[in-house]
């Protein structure tokens, strides 16, 4: 059961993250630095105010929704939205005249808009993760990336540049939220109780503040290099960054999407024994899924830029992303297992304090670096925060609910990616390092490297789990030759 779910959530996060990569290379062929820059400075505020607004609500489905499927959380998530939404609307237009003169007013519309749109879609989403609806999921996802790609190509065509991008962008949320998929399978919506919005209140509040935090930092860099480098900077730091959330983050959410319900579920139903043992899978399939991808990135950058981005980005990508990437693994198994620990403990402080002590160290180190040396030391900055943060999510999860580490799992997935990276950099000494038929080449290296590497090792494991599907289909006598003998 497990194994399919997480099937479906990959694909309902591969899938979409296949259309951003595409998305992505198409508006760095159609715009211009600097229109991205645009679009990566409204983003930037919509995730910051979507994760002020609107976090605490998702994270309260997503930790009380996941213990049993006979409650429903749907009626108390609108309410907390509709809340949510009239103070947001409220406080904007004061945001608007403090911010007046030195702030570009239509962006600012825009990213409030996205805001609201976003809070809307991933509320939905949580509800459908929570609820263990994994088909309806893996639709409205596939169905928003679809719609922002094709409203973005429209704007883009039609002049709107970064701004109607950041349009394009808000509709596909907009319209996503409205399609209809049956959150709860069609069931009538049980009647709001006032115990669950106080849950929502006692619980997410404090959450919020972290989620707040976290979003302040990692989309906080973007604006700080467009303030300290300008606009065109900051689409070239920020295309980057968008790269690596849509290969190293996005898959670690997929396995998250997997995991994480069915661990709260199990610690209801089963105890902490148990639910460590599903969290100590969780820890290496999450790696086995990100690491080699992280470490390929960082040896083939300079091979993916020259293929999928546009002439204006690829010198600043194959620069930086190599660093991004990797901080974005740190980042993501910080966020998407270790701080795990708080929601199972149900103790949303520690989260709070870790946030806050990232987005110290990030400004801290992120602001000269980055007047020192330009979107490099931005990079170096923020690799440094990352590995900072880990540490401390890791200290912090240890007073929480204690988070399993196999040593020797963990192990085996950096062995293999070692693999990966030798196999891939010795294909680019062979046939260089730009051009499609380089970048194929060095993609099935590194593909093959570790998918034997992932077998003989039994990573994950797989060859338990092929073994099993393959030993029915191989005739008795081979078969034992083969695989016994």
């Amino acid at each position: 059961m497990l194994n399919r779910t997480l099937f479906i959530y990959l694909f309902a996060h591969l899938a979409p993250a296949a259309i951003g990569l595409f998305a992505v290379a198409l508006y760095t062929h159609l715009m211009s630095p600097a229109d991205y820059g645009q679009y990566v400075i409204g983003t930037s505020i919509a995730g910051i105010v979507a994760s002020m607004f609107f976090s605490w609500i998702r994270l309260s489905v997503s930790r009380y929704q996941a213990t049993s499927a006979k409650i429903d959380l749907r009626g108390a998530a609108i309410v907390a939205y509709c809340a949510a939404a009239a103070v947001l609307a409220a406080m904007a237009p004061v945001a608007i005249v403090i911010t007046r003169p030195g702030a570009n007013l239509p962006i600012i519309v825009t990213a409030v808009f996205i805001a609201l749109t976003l809070g809307a879609f991933e509320i939905g989403q949580e509800l459908r993760r929570a609820r263990l609806e994994p088909r309806r999921f893996m639709v409205v996802a596939v169905l928003r990336s679809a719609l922002g790609v094709v409203f973005g190509y429209a704007a883009i065509k039609l002049g709107g540049g970064g701004l109607g991008l950041l349009i394009a962008v808000a509709a596909s949320y907009f319209c996503s939220s409205l399609f209809k998929t049956g959150v709860g399978g069609g069931a009538p919506m049980r009647l709001v109780q006032r115990e669950h919005i106080g849950q929502f209140v006692r619980y997410g509040l404090p959450l919020s503040i972290g989620g707040l935090l976290f979003a302040l930092y990692s989309t906080g860099d973007r604006l700080i290099v467009a303030y300290l480098l300008g606009q065109e900077a900051a689409g070239q730091y920020g295309l980057s960054a968008d790269l690596s959330r849509q290969f190293i983050v996005i898959l670690a959410a997929s396995c998250a999407s997997a995991t994480v319900p069915v661990v709260f579920r199990t610690l209801a139903n089963e105890g902490a024994a148990r639910a460590r043992a599903q969290l100590s899978d969780s820890a290496e399939l999450m790696l086995a899924i990100i690491a080699p991808v992280a470490i390929w990135l960082v040896v083939a950058s300079d091979v993916f830029a020259s293929v999928m981005l546009g002439p204006q980005f690829r010198a600043g990508a194959s620069l930086i992303m190599p660093l991004l990437v990797a901080a974005r693994m740190m980042g993501a198994f910080n966020q998407f297992y270790l701080q795990t620990s708080f929601q199972l403990a149900e103790k949303p402080l520690p989260q709070v304090l870790a946030e806050s002590l990232i987005l110290v160290v990030s400004v801290v180190l992120l602001v000269p670096l980055a007047y020192a040396f330009g979107v490099l030391g931005a990079a170096i900055a923020t690799v440094l925060t990352e590995a900072t943060g880990l540490l401390i999510g890791w200290r912090l999860s240890k007073r929480a609910f204690a988070m399993p580490f196999d040593g020797a799992r963990i192990a085996r997935v950096f062995a293999a990616s070692a693999a990966l990276a030798a196999a891939v950099w010795g294909a680019k000494l062979l046939v260089g390092n730009s051009g499609l038929s380089a970048l194929i080449v060095v993609f099935l290296a590194g593909a093959l490297a570790y998918g034997a590497m992932a077998y003989a090792l039994n990573i994950a494991r797989v060859r338990t789990l092929l073994t099993g599907r393959l030993l029915p289909l191989v005739p008795g006598l081979w078969r034992r030759a083969v695989f016994r003998g």
